[in-house]
């Protein structure tokens, strides 16, 4: 595995690790969480990479289950068949007997190997739908003849997963969730969701931990700015910086997705500047750092049209109240908020 923050386990950290041993060609397993019952410690849709060494990016669990995963995932690279494994930890005798988790749940695991030089549908798919920042679905058999095979989805793209099973299709537009098919298959359907997208207009003193926290959750995030001074000092670690008045970078993403939008120049003529653009866009999420009455200030500077699109999605003062003063707790108030709104909602353009 690379050595560049090994300790992530993000879905973009992940993808990003699976580019690498793509491009390698190197022999893998792939473990995809396909279903969950009960409580677990992580749900369907997440990742974990093994390599026919046994070293993993990615947990499944606490740190109970890894050992087992490790040692499943070698098996199916071995024998170049995928797989199905269940991690049950809801009986009593798991606690004293098995991986003593305590989780109380049920979780089905499916291994994709990959053999070295080999590509597979199911790796290439995620890869490109996080490039494209779209959501993918998949369709994938987890009982019966061919497990692994199914479908995926992105946007207008449908990729099929040999051999062909019909049945698999016919889940596209079922929600997430196992499905019992015909002749004794089971199927599960996952949405894989793109890494956020935030934008931080303005780079004053939250930038560097807001920017730091974020990409630690394997948020991509983009800072504007036009005073390049303050760019340089602050945004480090972005992934796209953007120097210009706040107009002109909401202009310079084009149509580019944005899970969130936080407005932070520190300066009431900006952060106007920055509300109005904001109006003539379907971001889902504003935030606006102050008080209250500088919010209320400020928007009733702006004509009554956007003040109607505009408070339906805004969110100020921004951040969830933990307490403390200075710039890391309010970047800390900040993400923790944003995470619960990126949590709470339907997975971004879901298909």
């Amino acid at each position: 595995m690379t050595e560049t923050d090994p300790f992530a386990t993000h879905h973009r950290r992940i993808l990003g690790e699976l580019a690498d041993l793509t491009a390698r060609r190197a022999a893998f397993t792939l473990c995809v969480v396909v279903h969950c019952t009960g409580s677990t410690y992580r749900k369907a849709g997440a990742l974990a990479l093994v390599e026919a060494d046994g070293s993993r990016l990615g947990v499944i669990s606490g740190g109970c289950l890894e050992s087992d995963l490790e040692s499943a995932a070698r098996a199916a690279l071995a024998a170049n068949l995928p797989r199905v494994v269940l991690f049950d930890t809801r009986s009593d005798d798991d606690l004293v007997f098995g991986s003593g988790s305590g989780c109380r749940g049920q979780m089905q695991v499916l291994l994709l190997p990959v053999a070295a030089g080999a590509t597979h549908p199911l790796c290439e798919a995620p890869l490109s739908a996080e490039r494209a920042q779209r959501p993918l679905k998949a369709a994938l058999i987890t009982g019966g003849p061919h497990v692994g095979s199914g479908f995926l989805w992105s946007e207008n793209v449908e990729t099929e997963l040999a051999p062909r099973l019909e049945p698999a299709r016919a889940l596209k537009d079922r929600p997430a969730g196992e499905h019992h098919l015909a002749g004794g298959l089971s199927c599960a359907v996952v949405l894989f969701a793109p890494s956020p997208c935030i934008l931080l207009i303005g780079a004053g003193p939250e930038a560097p931990a807001l920017v730091g926290i974020a990409g630690r959750l394997g948020w991509r995030v983009v800072v504007s700015d036009h005073r390049e001074a303050l760019l340089a000092k602050h945004a480090a670690g972005a992934e796209r910086t953007i120097c210009a008045r706040p107009a002109a970078a909401l202009a310079a993403l084009g149509e580019q997705r944005l899970d969130a939008c936080v407005v932070m120049t520190h300066s009431a003529s900006n952060d106007r500047e920055a509300l109005a653009a904001l109006a003539r866009r379907a971001d889902p999420f504003i935030g606006l750092l102050g008080p209250p009455a500088r919010r209320d200030e400020l928007l009733a500077e702006l004509d009554p049209g956007a003040r109607a699109v505009l408070t339906p999605r805004l969110h100020a003062p921004v951040g969830i109240k933990l307490g403390g003063h200075g710039p890391e707790m309010l970047a800390l108030s900040i993400c923790a908020e944003l995470q619960r709104f990126l949590a709470g909602s339907e997975p971004r353009g879901s298909t």
